[in-house]
């Protein structure tokens, strides 16, 4: 056998190695698979939005600019978490809250006011506020998210649904859609280093817009406006911070530099705030997204326990009227006895 030979033959049998344990795997990655249930599409979100005939912007019910004099009226300012997209405006928090302000039979009436927009930063919400206290709110909530530093070029109304999500799912397309449809090993791994790609860069994002000196100082000046005009107006405000929805709200919940930043902040400008982050601890995010997977707003689950914690809380600290604190309650509810 010639030398020739011989290397070549040195040459195949690692590459024939290679291949043939390349197509073992694929094999056994495909006969995985093929055990696998295949994964039914459902959705469990409304099959149309109802509003109000008058009040077309959809975020709640209508109300009058003056406020009548049997009435407590809370203001909520906020983003797309107090506006709910993908949910009916009856089931966002503001509304569970009003509810649970009306339980009772007296002259007094408790509303909460849904002023939320979606993709709004805090910047855009400083005239939002002014609004609350020209239509006097006796309260307002400022809801917190933790993207509320974004800078924006335009005054948002919504989300825009149309852009590519940057964190979202792996979903290749082009010649790489074909080639991972046939190639299954290599769709397994290009989906991994996706999704771990997705997630550190989700982090980064958050991070930075608290560590940018252009967004964070930007959001420092938004927030002293408010506290201002709160200040200035008489009118009391408080924050509730929610966290994001798109880590495990558990030890690996990478945000809390962010939280803490918040607390010495809002402690700084002394508004009072309340951390929603504890009661959503250890949930699981199927749980508390509004469109598991696809979409990483809080859902109805979500909005509920935040409205009962910002009752909660607010009693509490006496910013209620006494005629609009809950008299009956229940520890459990399984039956009408």
């Amino acid at each position: 056998m010639s030398r020739f030979h011989s290397a070549l033959i040195s040459l195949a049998i690692p590459f024939v190695g290679l291949l043939g344990g390349a197509i073992l795997v694929e094999c056994l990655l495909r006969g995985y698979l093929a055990l696998q249930p295949k994964p039914h599409p459902w959705s469990d979100r409304p099959n149309f939005y109802f509003a109000h005939e008058e009040l077309p912007t959809a975020q709640d019910l209508p109300h009058l600019p003056k406020k009548p004099h049997d009435v407590f009226r809370i203001g909520v300012v906020g983003d797309s978490f107090t506006f709910a997209p993908y949910m009916q405006f009856t089931d966002a928090f503001p509304q569970k809250l009003e509810s649970m302000l009306n339980l009772n039979s007296t002259s007094l009436q408790g509303e909460v006011i849904n002023y939320g927009v979606p993709a709004y930063s805090l910047s855009h919400e400083v005239d939002v506020v002014k609004r609350a206290i020209a239509e006097e709110a006796d309260l307002i909530i400022l809801q917190i998210t933790l993207n509320d530093p974004e800078i924006k070029p335009l005054r948002p109304t919504g989300i825009q649904t149309h852009l590519r999500d940057p964190f979202g799912t792996f979903s290749p397309e082009g010649p790489l859609k074909t080639v991972f449809k046939y190639w299954k090993t290599s769709a397994f791994i290009a989906e991994r280093l996706h999704n771990t790609e997705s997630h550190r860069k989700y982090k980064e994002y958050f991070l930075d817009l608290f560590e940018n000196p252009n967004s964070w100082n930007r959001y420092y000046k938004a927030l002293k406006k408010v506290k201002r005009l709160s200040h200035h107006s008489k009118t009391p405000i408080v924050a509730f911070i929610f966290p994001l929805f798109g880590i495990p709200l558990d030890s690996r919940y990478p945000f809390w530099s962010i939280h803490e930043k918040l607390h010495s902040t809002l402690t700084e400008l002394d508004i009072p705030y309340e951390d929603l982050q504890s009661i959503y601890a250890g949930i699981p995010l199927s749980r508390l997204q509004v469109i598991p997977n696809g979409d990483r707003h809080p859902n109805e689950i979500a909005h509920r326990m935040a409205a009962e914690e910002m009752y909660t809380w607010l009693s509490q600290h006496h910013l209620l009227p006494q005629e609009l604190l809950i008299k009956l309650r229940y520890k459990t509810r399984t039956g009408i006895a």
